[in-house]
């Protein structure tokens, strides 16, 4: 990871899911903040894997590989649409996607890409929804190998 004394500008990852209204989210933030001259921004849309259906067991079962098609699709057209709004911001920005767990995802583009700041999201979920599933932004905070800004979006608890 470098500090931001070795260049003129940062990098910055933003998480960006598309599921939520991006005008109080990460990627406002992110077109919001004054980042110094010649930074960096990469959107990173994470593609989940499709849990894989053992063939035969359930008649009528969605076909894996067109979910997998269409996730991966979605999830390109969300990081480059994010970069584009960015970009015409007037900020140097990326669409970049990844598949994989998001919280693992999240990591490891951050390190490898030696992010100095990752912006995430932080959504509207049940206790029971946080016990079952996790907090992609909780576990982004706690494993960071840089600074993390969550963003609550409206009406987050």
């Amino acid at each position: 990871m470098h500090t931001p004394l070795e260049s003129d500008g940062m990098k910055i990852l933003v998480a960006s899911s598309g599921r939520t209204d991006e005008s109080n989210g990460p990627l406002a933030a992110a077109a919001s903040f004054p980042w110094p001259a010649g930074s960096e921004i990469h959107v990173l849309s994470v593609i989940e894997a499709v849990p894989a259906v053992v063939a035969g067991t359930a008649p009528g079962a969605p076909d894996v590989t067109s979910l997998q098609i269409r996730s991966k699709a979605e999830a390109w057209r969300t990081a480059a649409s994010a970069a584009a709004r960015l970009a015409a911001a007037g900020l140097r920005a990326e669409g970049v996607t990844v598949e994989g767990n998001p919280e693992t995802a999240i990591l490891d583009h951050a390190r490898e890409w030696g992010a100095d700041v990752i912006l995430v999201g932080m959504r509207d979920r049940s206790l029971l929804e946080k016990l079952l599933l996790g907090s992609v932004s909780e576990g982004v905070v706690k494993h960071a190998p840089c600074s993390v800004l969550v963003v609550k979006h409206a009406g987050a608890a």
